[in-house]
């Protein structure tokens, strides 16, 4: 990378590595070697996020120039094979399952497209987005956003389910997800801290 280094993740087998910057690239890294193997570059403006689907086969890319971008890991393609235009403001988050991507914006929406049908749904949280994420069964979304509050939606109605607040995240983006149970929810803080909250009743646990 020419620049700063913002987001990284790793393939299913752990062979790989995804990294994407402020440079506007996402380079994919063989992890034996350290070389990079693939260079993908479409966007307009500093790559914030990057996620592999499940298989590692696919791989998308959020960006401040407001897209998001899929890319084909196993073609010697180097265009975008899709570019979702729906956000008003930067891509903060992503998520990507075998049928589903969520996106979370600064424009202060989440939104969940449809792989299978091409649908998309899209939620306002009413605060700008720095991550979301699916429960662990897929029935609901955490969204953390820049008020330090982490809310809990349903992903069919997105009725609000639940909040979790006592941290504070500042204008930094602090990743929120939930533990292997589903039972706890977890972010960090600016000072350093860890947060970890009982996701039905939302009290704090130490």
């Amino acid at each position: 990378h020419g620049n700063e280094v913002l987001d990284a993740c790793s393939s299913c087998d752990n062979s790989q590595i995804l990294s994407c910057g402020a440079d506007k690239t996402v380079i994919a890294w063989d992890v034996s070697t350290g070389a990079a193997v693939r260079r993908l570059r479409g966007h307009a403006s500093h790559v914030l996020c990057v996620r592999y689907n499940e298989e590692s086969t696919f791989a998308l890319s959020g960006s401040r120039d407001n897209t998001v971008m899929g890319w084909d890991i196993r073609s010697r393609s180097q265009d975008p094979v899709q570019v979702l235009r729906d956000a008003k403001d930067s891509i903060t988050s992503l998520q990507v399952t075998d049928h589903e991507i969520l996106t979370g914006s600064l424009d202060c929406w989440i939104r969940r497209y449809d792989i299978r049908t091409g649908q998309v749904f899209s939620d306002f949280v009413g605060e700008p987005v720095m991550s979301c994420c699916f429960t662990r069964d897929g029935q609901c979304t955490v969204v953390a956003s820049t008020d330090s509050v982490i809310r809990l939606l349903d992903k069919d109605s997105g009725e609000l389910l639940g909040e979790y607040s006592g941290h504070q995240t500042g204008d930094y983006v602090m990743e929120c997800g939930v533990d292997q149970s589903d039972r706890h929810v977890v972010s960090g803080a600016v000072d350093g801290s860890v947060w970890w909250w009982e996701l039905v009743q939302a009290k704090v646990n130490f």
